[in-house]
């Protein structure tokens, strides 16, 4: 009898185990998020588009920023998905360069750097970029103006921070 209970319980806990959802991360349509950046007008974020075309909010903008040098517009926030997934938006001050952060569950460097590199690709920028000899950096081949991506890794997730400026 203990064992038909204990062969039950292991059967409804392996089902459920089985039946939750896990992190995966979904490669961006470059040419997509291109043709909707350039169709508005260079307005959208492209990463924040990504983002809510492939994962559920679960928080709208959060620890919102305002420039005061440039007339109290909004120039920072935070927005959280599902899987634990944070983007943080921050291009505050005049002549500042543009700051992101995407914090993923623990994912594959290959999957990351694809990831990248389909995002990179979604940018109307003619700079070829490259990954950096020995490094997890992902930027302009020349090394100069443009945007700059950046992988790090810990036990449990994995982090992008991108830089765009001069």
């Amino acid at each position: 009898m203990k064992v038909r209970y204990l062969l039950l319980f292991f059967l409804c806990n392996s089902t459920l185990f089985f039946a939750q959802e896990s992190f995966v991360l979904k490669t961006p349509n470059a040419k997509k998020l291109k043709q909707k950046f350039e169709k508005s007008n260079y307005q959208m974020n492209i990463i924040v588009s990504y983002l809510q075309a492939n994962y559920k909010a679960v928080s709208g903008k959060v620890d919102v920023k305002n420039d005061e040098e440039m007339g109290g517009v909004e120039c920072g926030y935070t927005m959280k998905f599902e899987f634990g997934i944070t983007y943080t938006y921050h291009n505050c001050g005049e002549a500042a360069p543009m700051k992101e952060k995407i914090v993923f569950p623990k994912t594959e460097l290959a999957k990351l750097k694809k990831w990248i590199e389909q995002i990179d690709k979604a940018n109307p920028s003619n700079e070829e970029s490259v990954w950096y000899k020995g490094k997890n950096e992902y930027g302009p081949k020349n090394e100069e103006a443009g945007c700059y991506y950046k992988i790090k890794q810990s036990k449990s997730e994995s982090v992008v921070d991108i830089f765009c400026g001069c």
